[in-house]
């Protein structure tokens, strides 16, 4: 893993997937994590307004492709484990490292 160093910050390189998502932002129980208090995720989504294009989210999925990370616990666990077996799909297991996924709601 390649890192670069400057005096003030430190950058290392990530890997990440965007999916296209459209039916998990017009599912109730997502949108419900989504305005939660509990849903502390990277996001450009106002809490309370309705889902738009812009109300993307940014979920971490641990290296291990477990199960595990960021919203694991608060996420709809059906939608949940789909972003993991997508994961799995497309990266090995790498315990050192998250994986980035950003999710739309933009169609397929």
């Amino acid at each position: 893993m390649q890192t670069s160093n400057t005096q003030t910050v430190s950058a290392t390189h990530t890997v990440g997937l965007r999916i296209n998502a459209h039916k998990w932002f017009q599912d109730e129980a997502f949108i419900e994590w989504l305005n939660s208090p509990e849903a502390d995720v990277m996001t450009w989504h106002t809490k309370g307004d309705l889902i738009g294009e812009y109300s993307d989210v940014v979920v971490l999925v641990d290296g291990s492709l477990n199960g595990e990370g960021s919203d694991a616990f608060y996420m709809p666990e059906a939608i949940w484990n789909e972003i993991v077996e997508v994961c799995r799909e497309h990266f090995s297991p790498d315990p050192s490292m998250h994986f980035h996924v950003h999710l739309t709601p933009l169609e397929a």
